[in-house]
């Protein structure tokens, strides 16, 4: 299977450009502190934003189903303020040296003030979405926080797990990544005034490619380089998670390898777990789960279909390529 290259997400998100200047402001302003040791962490981690297509997501869907307004900034602020939380936790329990290509909180500080960032944000995060005037957007936000933490815990749980089943597998990734994605959408459309069934749509459209890009995420954390990713890879096979391309290398693999792979996983050596990395291409691993990633695009694609026919559709469209075929 051949893979093409990813649009490039900053022409991509062109049209939303302006709109995504006052999300940067509101996270400014979320951010902001007199207290110098907090704000040098939070001008640190200022460092790890890169693609911002969660807040992007929140106003496409805002012009596809109406128009922009104030809070749709400030909702795709919060969404960002709670993914990086998750971004600072997840280095804590991955113990990650590099994020975007500079040194991870826990690298530069320690887990113990790592933790606490990552909380901060959190609080942070819960405070603006109780100041919002819409209370749909602040009680649904609020319930987002607890979906991403359940499913941080239930990966966390079953580390180690070689009979994970993949019904918990697409579980953990719904709650931990995937709702986030239908979170930014969902919120841009209702406060748009979009219909219940139009914001369905858009929260199914999330969640679908929020589990593509988290597949795609899983397969560069397998076979990425380094410095095109710009994080430290590895992880998952050296925290001994068992994500969908170890799953489907554990279904097609069988007697001597089978048994090679179940006693890499549970070996405390990193060089024993990673030489089984060359099993993933021998046995289609890879090109399996990437396929079941395209599977969840294609099924995006058709909500797109109750979806309004304004010229952002296509821009969703495209951004469905996008998180299909990045490299990074």
């Amino acid at each position: 299977m051949t893979t093409r290259a990813a649009p490039p997400l900053e022409a991509l998100l062109h049209p939303v450009r302006d709109d995504l200047a006052a999300v940067e402001a509101e996270i400014a302003r979320m951010t902001a502190t007199t207290a110098a040791p907090l704000g040098r962490l939070l001008g640190h981690i200022a460092r790890f934003s890169g693609k911002r297509l969660r807040p992007a997501l929140t106003l496409i869907a805002a012009r596809l189903f109406g128009d922009v307004r104030p809070d749709h900034a400030t909702v795709a602020a919060i969404i960002e303020l709670i993914h990086t939380a998750t971004l600072v936790h997840d280095d804590i329990l991955d113990e990650s040296a590099m994020r975007r290509r500079v040194e991870t909180v826990n690298r530069l500080v320690g887990n113990e003030t790592a933790v606490l960032l990552g909380d901060y944000l959190f609080a942070t995060s819960f405070k603006e979405a109780a100041a919002l005037e819409d209370r749909f957007a602040s009680r649904y936000l609020s319930e987002i926080v607890a979906i991403v933490c359940r499913g941080e815990i239930l990966q966390t749980h079953h580390r180690n797990d070689f009979d994970l089943t993949e019904e918990t597998y697409f579980r953990i990734i719904e709650d931990k990544t995937a709702a986030l994605y239908a979170a930014a959408l969902r919120c841009g459309a209702v406060l748009a005034g979009g219909s219940g069934a139009e914001c369905d749509a858009a929260s199914a459209f999330g969640l679908k490619i929020g589990c593509a890009f988290q597949i795609v995420d899983d397969i560069l954390d397998l076979t990425g380089e380094e410095e095109a990713v710009g994080k430290s890879l590895g992880t998952d096979l050296d925290k001994a998670k068992m994500t969908l391309p170890l799953l489907r290398l554990r279904e097609r693999a069988g007697g001597a390898d089978l048994d090679r792979f179940r006693r890499a996983l549970q070996s405390t050596d990193t060089k024993e777990r990673r030489s089984i990395l060359p099993l993933l291409g021998e046995y289609g691993a890879i090109e399996s789960a990437r396929r079941s990633a395209e599977t969840l695009v294609e099924e995006a694609r058709v909500e797109l279909k109750r979806m309004p026919n304004r010229p952002e559709r296509a821009l969703l469209l495209q951004c469905a390529a996008y998180v299909m075929h990045r490299d990074r």
